[in-house]
């Protein structure tokens, strides 16, 4: 069904009533088989509109919701399948089968299911009950590496694909541990424990949803999100940080409630950094090393999570660890291999414009889709053409107020939004289950950042699709694309003469490239000369509201 041609009336989802194919007035048969016809319109349209599945992805049979048995450390109706990973030999059976390397001292064996943490590290059956009610019954790659590492208290350098898992790769041994030694302190309270710190507030409420959903029902652990009412409320004093064991924040805001003597640190035992050549990048670079000044505790554990990690970022990474698990699952720079990558040379920006109008009459554009531009200005430039072609589409950037980032968020993971316009703002950790489609209306700058804007589909196993548009102007910016594509197995989506071998970049030319954004066209399908006029009349207006200024 074309989805665009139901958006472009109003999507009514309202139930129409039977008309005849002629003037002539239809028999009873005919009316029962437009019925149907009506009725199973109806349910896929509803079943299509759902795309994350919000209304029952989380339903599970009575049977998973059952008593924990208190002897086997399992719900009765789960049968996860018995530990295997008993010797160095089937660990390395198992880290060849999802391409993992893993390096360090003194390397634990990995699990193969989550019954091996019941087995080998007495995880919590709330914890373990948790996991099933939310779909999780079988560790990731990433997960099967991190955990035993993070339970043995070894700090950890971990690069995996986006969607692979690595949240709850961190958040699992951290809850476990401070169930553990909870039974030990038996109800007294400290200072915060755990410390997880993510480059954008997106993704830091993200994190905390996730870790909600991990200690429901865990009432003796008390976690946080630093938003802006919580951080008043600390600064304030109306509330102490000893009320919080773990806490989900971005560097500065974290930062802030330090300088202000709200938030001590001197206890915290972990700490996680996620995106981590975000946050060890030149923006970013001097928070985190404040950050890991102010963490004071001599026993600190830290880890470090990225879907891309650079050498750079590794050696400083390493150090400041202490003897860190290097664990890599896959390549450090390649893409989630589910998604089916794309290029597409379309001359000039206007070629642009003409390829995504093509994709949605060729029924190539299926909902939900997120466009990556370079820029703000250019962000809102798309939004004001697509919205004009009837299209059901939002835009989302750094000068938008959280309250509206939040609002656009939450009505395109509901459905109400076929289409999201956004720069790099939620290319890293937004975790959109459903979407099948990425689009680079502007080729990214860097490997890091293609592989992250399109890590936004594909995710968890699911299939997904990346097209990458690209003009003249970026004949540079394209040969990164082509060695990411290369290195996931798309080597069909890659142009012929691209295909065939294209001149390596130089470390220069890379961090020239990086560093100093394409200047582009305008994205109008207004001619040139008009643009021009209304420029011109409106330079015209200011300049003689200046003039009034200065004669009054």
């Amino acid at each position: 069904m074309d989805l665009f041609r139901a958006l472009s009336r109003g999507a009514s989802l309202k139930k129409s009533k039977g008309v005849a194919s002629d003037y002539s007035m239809p028999t009873k048969v005919q009316l029962d088989s437009q019925s149907k016809k009506e009725k199973n319109l109806e349910e896929e349209i509803e079943e299509e509109l759902d795309f994350f599945h919000a209304k029952d992805s989380r339903d599970l049979s009575n049977s998973q919701h059952q008593q924990i048995q208190s002897d086997k450390g399992l719900p009765e109706s789960v049968d996860l399948p018995p530990p295997v990973i008993q010797s160095k030999e089937d660990a390395a059976k198992l880290r060849k089968s999802y391409g993992a390397k893993v390096s360090g001292e003194d390397i634990p064996l990995p699990i193969g299911s989550f019954q091996d943490l019941v087995t080998r590290f007495q995880l919590d059956h709330k914890l373990l009950e948790n996991l099933i009610q939310q779909e999780f019954t079988e560790p990731t790659p990433i997960q099967c590496e991190a955990i035993p590492a993070a339970m043995y208290n070894r700090d950890i350098i971990g690069c995996a694909p986006t969607g692979s898992g690595k949240t709850l790769a961190f958040l699992i041994p951290m809850v476990q541990s401070l169930i553990m030694e909870n039974k030990k302190l038996k109800g007294k309270r400290q200072n915060v424990r755990c410390l997880i710190i993510s480059p954008t507030k997106e993704l830091a409420y993200q994190i905390f949803s996730v870790l909600s959903h991990l200690v429901s029902g865990l009432t003796e652990l008390k976690i946080g999100y630093l938003n802006k009412s919580v951080a008043g409320k600390l600064r304030n004093k109306v509330i102490s940080s000893s009320k919080f064991d773990i806490i989900v924040s971005t560097p500065l805001r974290l930062i802030d409630l330090v300088d202000h003597e709200a938030l001590n640190l001197s206890c915290v035992q972990q700490l996680v950094l996620d995106e981590a050549d975000k946050m060890f990048d030149s923006n970013f670079v001097e928070q985190t090393d404040r950050i890991l000044t102010i963490c004071t505790n001599p026993k600190l554990r830290r880890s470090v999570f990225s879907a891309t990690i650079t050498s750079n970022v590794e050696e400083i990474a390493q150090s400041v660890m202490t003897y860190p698990e290097r664990i890599i699952i896959g390549h450090k720079e390649a893409a989630n291999t589910s998604i089916d990558q794309k290029l597409v040379f379309c001359g000039d920006e206007h070629g642009k414009l003409i390829a995504i109008r093509q994709m949605v009459q060729g029924g190539e554009f299926k909902p939900p889709v997120i466009i990556f531009l370079q820029s703000i200005t250019r962000a809102k430039a798309l939004f004001h053409e697509l919205l004009y072609d009837g299209l059901n589409v939002d835009v989302i950037h750094a000068e938008r107020t959280q309250t509206q980032r939040e609002q656009v968020l939450e009505k395109f993971k509901k459905g109400e939004l076929w289409c999201l316009i956004c720069t790099d703002v939620l290319s890293r950790g937004i975790d959109f289950k459903g979407i099948n489609m990425v689009i680079n209306y502007d080729v990214p700058n860097s490997a890091q950042a293609y592989v992250h804007r399109i890590g936004r589909t594909g995710r968890a196993g699911r299939a997904g699709k990346a097209v990458t548009l690209y003009t003249k102007v970026d004949m540079d910016s394209v040969k990164v694309v082509v060695n990411v594509m290369k290195q996931s197995g798309s080597v069909e989506g890659i142009p012929e003469w691209l295909r065939k071998g294209i001149p390596k970049l130089s470390k220069g030319k890379k961090k020239q490239i990086k560093r100093n954004q394409i200047d582009r066209q305008e994205i109008s399908t207004v001619p040139t000369f008009v643009r021009q006029k209304r420029r011109k009349k409106r330079d015209m207006v200011e300049g003689s509201k200046r003039r009034q200024l200065l004669e009054e």
